[in-house]
């Protein structure tokens, strides 16, 4: 039946209020009612079993035997006792059964626990010494390889280098030969060497200091 305040229908679900509560509760009540009730009803046959057992000797004559009802009340009362002592031995016997149980199997999930932990800790042992294996061998291996890459790309450029500076000597010297370079020696005054391009003197930069480059071709042609 479901809950007219949360409408819940208590199906292994969480309460959602006072009354889901209370209406849980009753039937824990009534069961502890039942117990407390069978427990005053044992206690009340025992009372009158005792007290009949009590007072049977006061109105017997000395030598009579004891009546059949006394009889039968000593052995009912020892049933009930015996029958009594049963059902709680029982009981016990069926808590402790269930707590072995329970003892059991959180044993078991703790093991499976365990086992997944030494599992996972194996694991990473194993990770971790596969990674360590051979670790400065391999660390000197990768840095000789970069080593041999930067030797073989140091080499590579000086190679270009060259090859760049042999093309560029080249070209000049191909373009000095197409514009006519020359080379004359100068003796008027103070012998000197003079390069010419193109019919052109080319004009010497220690000569300059502040003159005027018209006045120095000319001086450079006369």
């Amino acid at each position: 039946m479901s809950c007219h305040i949360c409408d819940s229908t208590h199906s292994r679900l969480p309460f959602l209020c006072p009354t889901c509560a209370r209406n849980r509760l009753y039937q824990l009540r009534l069961e502890t009612t039942r117990a407390l009730l069978e427990k005053e009803h044992l206690g009340k046959q025992i009372e009158a079993t005792v007290a009949h057992v009590d007072l049977e000797p006061r109105h017997r004559e000395p030598g009579d035997r004891p009546s059949e009802s006394t009889s039968q009340g000593c052995r009912t009362w020892s049933l009930q006792l015996t029958s009594n002592k049963q059902a709680a031995s029982s009981s016990r016997r069926e808590d402790l059964s269930r707590n072995i149980e329970s003892l059991k199997e959180e044993i078991r999930v703790k093991k499976a626990g365990l086992a997944g932990r030494r599992a996972t800790l194996s694991r990473r042992r194993a990770d971790a010494e596969s990674a360590q294996y051979q670790l400065k061998e391999r660390e000197a291996a990768t840095l000789t390889g970069v080593q041999n890459n930067n030797k073989r790309t140091e080499h590579l450029w000086h190679f270009l280098h060259s090859k760049t500076a042999e093309a560029r000597i080249f070209l000049c010297r191909e373009a000095a030969h197409l514009y006519g370079l020359r080379q004359k020696t100068v003796r008027k005054g103070d012998p000197r060497q003079l390069y010419v391009l193109g019919g052109m003197p080319i004009v010497d930069l220690r000569d300059m200091n502040g003159k005027v480059p018209s006045v120095l071709v000319l001086s450079a042609i006369y």
